[in-house]
């Protein structure tokens, strides 16, 4: 397991819940490939009302919002000097391509 989320997990609150298995393994997917692209990372996961895990992640002026739902499939929005570029909600297996073509394409 990621240590960010072994650190998450072992916060110790009575309020938080435990997340299950698909979401643990959906944040780890995306801490480790966000991790492999080098690319700095100041916010952590944080628990949600919703029993999920939330992500703002900012880089360069990019900004994006990454949400790791009970359901196994991840909410994004991906900003670009502050307006919305893209949004909707995604199978790990699909977002993570998707994740890197914007990348990509705000490259240039």
């Amino acid at each position: 397991m990621h240590p960010e989320l072994k650190e998450l997990l072992n916060s110790g609150s009575p309020f938080y819940f435990t997340p299950n298995a698909v979401t643990l393994q959906n944040a780890e997917a995306l801490l480790h490939y966000i991790d492999d692209i080098n690319l700095e990372r100041t916010s952590t996961f944080e628990f949600t009302p919703a029993e999920s895990l939330y992500l703002v992640w900012n880089a360069e002026d990019l900004e994006f919002h990454l949400e790791c739902l009970t359901d196994g499939r991840i909410l994004y929005t991906f900003r670009k000097g502050g307006y919305g570029r893209a949004n909707g909600c995604l199978a790990i297996d699909k977002f993570i391509p998707l994740l890197q073509e914007y990348l990509l394409m705000s490259i240039w």
